[in-house]
């Protein structure tokens, strides 16, 4: 029995760095999403533009937003269904490492995007690509879950990642509440950092697990 428990807790060190950087990752992608879900409406009300506005607008919970602003907001939604869709081909024909690092690369690069101004239609291709890239990093994520680890921690590793969603969901949408009335430029920078967080975690999953073969014990 103590030999079976010690070999148990050994397997179960050899899983804890994959499910810390998974749960990083899920953090920085909840975060990321639920706080552009919150960011865009007041975005496209407001006088936002790129981190160089002016000025933050001022609060205004009673404001609406007009029939061209909510096509815009509908059809960029579509993303996340693009992504979803993509990201499920691209894994079954590449994998998933190579997919996810450079998912989640593009996506830095896709925040910073916002950095900069050149309208509301500009804005509009920017949310657009946000939540393709953000659709696929997480999908990637989602199916590396379930793969990474076997059954005897499966439930402990994908409750942690779960979790540390949940947190991600919080953080983002506060975030924004408290921060797009202060400074755009913060705004931005919460969601470029959450990006370079998750691309860093990338690199720290070493294991292809696409076919892998997990022991059920």
């Amino acid at each position: 029995k103590q030999w079976y428990q010690r070999r148990v807790r050994g397997k179960t060190v050899e899983y804890r760095t994959p499910a810390i950087a998974l749960a990083i990752m899920y953090f920085s992608n909840i975060l990321i999403e639920t706080g552009v879900l919150v960011f865009l409406p007041l975005a496209f009300i407001s006088s936002f533009c790129g981190a160089d506005s002016i000025s933050a607008p001022k609060r205004d919970r009673c404001a609406t937003l007009s029939q061209d602003d909510l096509w815009m907001l509908s059809v960029s939604a579509l993303g996340s269904l693009v992504g979803c869709m993509m990201a499920f081909f691209i894994t079954n024909k590449i994998g998933r490492l190579k997919p996810l690092r450079v998912g989640t690369g593009i996506q830095v690069g896709v925040m910073a995007l916002l950095f900069m101004c050149f309208g509301k239609f500009y804005l509009f291709g920017v949310a657009s690509l946000i939540k393709l890239t953000n659709a696929i990093v997480v999908m990637i994520i989602w199916i590396i879950i379930p793969e990474s680890f076997p059954t005897f921690i499966r439930s402990t590793a994908t409750g942690l990642i779960n979790s540390a969603g949940k947190c991600g969901a919080v953080v983002g949408t506060a975030a924004v509440i408290l921060l797009f009335y202060v400074s755009h430029f913060l705004v931005i920078s919460v969601f470029v950092a959450a990006a370079i967080l998750t691309f860093g975690m990338s690199f720290v999953l070493k294991k292809e697990t696409k076919d892998a073969i997990l022991a059920d014990t």
